[in-house]
């Protein structure tokens, strides 16, 4: 599985770079805005056709998965917390053929929270790109019997370690977005993340 975060502030060009990906390849686009509105995400998703919304996995407003054919939803670690009948939460969204996802940057945590989700990304696994003071730890999941995404620090050399750790798949962010050529750093993690991941 090959995930691509979203920046977490729109840009000019985002719309016309995340097609881009979305028709090389990318399997799942998480949609991860902080700051963004319900209207402002409701906006933002219009722009897209079916084909795409089918990849993407939103991180705040989750009732607009209802709205748009969307591929699942996302559960970060302190919304996770915060709800109330969590089961209930993740169980409506599945009986409507929804994907559920959740973040996890402890590995004993997620030992015992991982079984509600289809798969949950763990992290920091390296250094961070963007995010300073996100010192990476190397969790080796080989042994965990559940579906484990790698995020932090992810680039293009890092893949073949990321298997060896056990790991189903890649979540990548500022390899990508702080990139100059957004398009080449993409082929170089999907090229081989394609090799790796055979």
């Amino acid at each position: 599985m090959l995930i691509l975060f979203t920046p977490e502030e729109n840009k000019s060009t985002e719309k016309e770079q995340l097609i881009y990906f979305l028709e090389n390849e990318l399997s799942v686009l998480h949609v991860r805005k902080p700051k963004i509105t319900e209207l402002e995400l409701r906006s933002w998703l219009s722009q897209f056709e079916e084909k795409y919304l089918r990849k993407m996995v939103l991180h705040q407003h989750h009732g607009l998965a209802e709205a748009f054919p969307v591929k699942g939803i996302h559960l970060k670690e302190n919304i996770r917390r915060k709800q109330e009948n969590l089961e209930l939460y993740i169980e409506h969204y599945k009986l409507n053929g929804f994907t559920i996802s959740s973040s996890f940057h402890d590995f004993e945590n997620m030992k015992t929270g991982a079984l509600l989700f289809d798969y949950v990304i763990l992290s920091p696994v390296f250094t961070s790109v963007s995010k300073e003071g996100y010192q990476g730890k190397e969790f080796n999941v080989e042994k965990f019997p559940h579906k484990v995404v790698a995020l932090g620090g992810i680039e293009a050399d890092k893949i073949p370690r990321v298997k060896y750790l056990g790991y189903e798949g890649v979540a990548v962010m500022g390899a990508i977005w702080l990139a100059e050529n957004k398009q080449q750093a993409f082929n170089e993690i999907y090229n081989k993340y394609r090799n790796v991941y055979k």
